[in-house]
């Protein structure tokens, strides 16, 4: 076995080993139906991490999920922006339609800590709990206890469920019946209770970005890859860079063209059905 080829084994060797290690710590933990766990919020977190995190936040998507305007209405998503007005405490409502509709369809992706028994959530918009989970409060001397964190395991099965817990839409919880996660915490094995049908990766009539995050999640999940949203996607960043620097690989192609630049996108609108636009 020549040098090129062992090193290839060996990653590949590695990658296995680190997804059994996921696994096993997805299966260490699991709250569905349970109160939501006591954690650290994200105004604590960001008092440390002013510098990098801090300063972009509050313009990265994931921060603007629910957001307000100049006027103090707030609006639901980024890009597809819909009024919704409070109703009550860790409730929004939809103007002109069912009251009962943000809870039961957008709360557990557009914000934070939903209590499984009242659908009542924690804070708008996705806190720092969201990706990252609880914090050992020893994090702050050893790094690696913290989730995702520079020196945190990269687990390819933990990123996905964790990314995959608001992004695979079409999912449904086993458990309570509503398309989103029932009291998903990172660290959890997210498809324990999320059912979600991975053949959507073969849809061809799903738009491309939908289709893209199914055929990247079965793609870990099944065939071992150690491809995943982090492997392109900076998030805290939320910038571009990263995702132009990843050789190019066939589920590149879901949305961008074979050849010529990675600038180059296929044009694609994207619809859900979940969230009506």
């Amino acid at each position: 076995m020549n040098a090129d080829k062992t090193f290839v084994f060996y990653r590949r060797l590695s990658a296995f080993i680190g997804g059994l290690f996921c696994l096993a710590c997805l299966y260490a933990q699991d709250h569905v139906g349970q109160p939501v766990p006591t954690y650290v919020t994200g105004d604590e977190c960001l008092f440390c991490h002013r510098v990098k995190i801090a300063d972009t936040w509050q313009q990265n998507p994931h921060a603007r999920t629910i957001f307000p305007n100049e006027k103090g209405d707030l609006f639901l998503g980024a890009k597809q922006a819909r009024p919704v007005r409070q109703a009550g405490y860790g409730k929004l409502e939809l103007p002109n339609s069912d009251k009962d509709k943000f809870a039961n369809r957008c709360a557990g992706c557009h914000t934070t800590a939903v209590d499984p028994a009242t659908k009542t959530f924690a804070t708008t918009s996705l806190d720092c709990y969201t990706c990252h989970g609880i914090a050992d409060p020893e994090h702050t001397k050893n790094v690696a206890l913290m989730r995702f964190s520079s020196k945190y395991p990269k687990n390819p099965a933990e990123i996905v469920s964790v990314c995959g817990s608001c992004h695979l839409r079409g999912g449904k919880s086993r458990s309570s019946g509503l398309p989103y996660p029932n009291n998903f915490v990172p660290g959890d094995d997210l498809f324990h209770d999320f059912e979600v049908d991975l053949s959507q990766a073969d849809n061809a009539s799903l738009n491309p970005a939908d289709r893209h995050i199914y055929r990247n999640v079965r793609d870990v999940l099944k065939n071992a890859s150690t491809t995943t949203c982090l492997s392109c996607h900076a998030i805290h960043a939320d910038t571009s860079a990263k995702h132009k620097r990843v050789l190019t690989s066939a589920i590149c192609e879901d949305c961008h063209t074979a050849s010529g630049p990675k600038s180059a996108l296929k044009k694609y609108e994207v619809h859900s059905a979940l969230c009506e636009y």
